[in-house]
């Protein structure tokens, strides 16, 4: 039986310190509010897609179309709003290693450019 530690950790090669406390921070959490029997499915679903979905993310479509494992799971990290986060920084972390594919709910930065013809398009303001 997999756990959520392993799990996580096989996602992805990278071991940034931050990635692997944001790991931790999430199993602890996960732990208070999800039965053993649930962090087990939890973590061979980690295995099993190789993806770290961000569950506050999902439309009330896609949430219906999970698996009804998943949903339970993805409800009660929805319901707690310290899990939330701690899900949203593991997924943002991956983002941050270039791994959009092992977090996709979030996608990839959009890149910020700032041409000469767009300063030219905002209105002045006369105070």
């Amino acid at each position: 039986m997999a756990t959520l530690m392993n799990a996580l950790s096989g996602l992805a090669p990278v071991r940034d310190p931050e990635l692997v406390e944001s790991y931790q921070r999430y199993v602890a959490c996960l732990e208070t509010i999800l039965t053993p029997e649930q962090r087990a499915t939890y973590a061979e679903l980690l295995e099993r897609s190789g993806v770290v979905r961000v569950f506050d993310t999902l439309t009330p479509e896609e949430l219906a179309a999970l698996e009804p494992d998943e949903a339970v799971i993805a409800t009660a990290i929805i319901a707690d709003g310290t899990t939330t986060l701690e899900n949203r920084r593991v997924a943002s972390l991956l983002n941050q290693q270039g791994l959009h594919e092992v977090a996709p709910d979030l996608g990839p930065p959009m890149p910020h450019t700032t041409s000469a013809e767009t300063i030219e398009q905002i209105p002045s303001v006369t105070i």
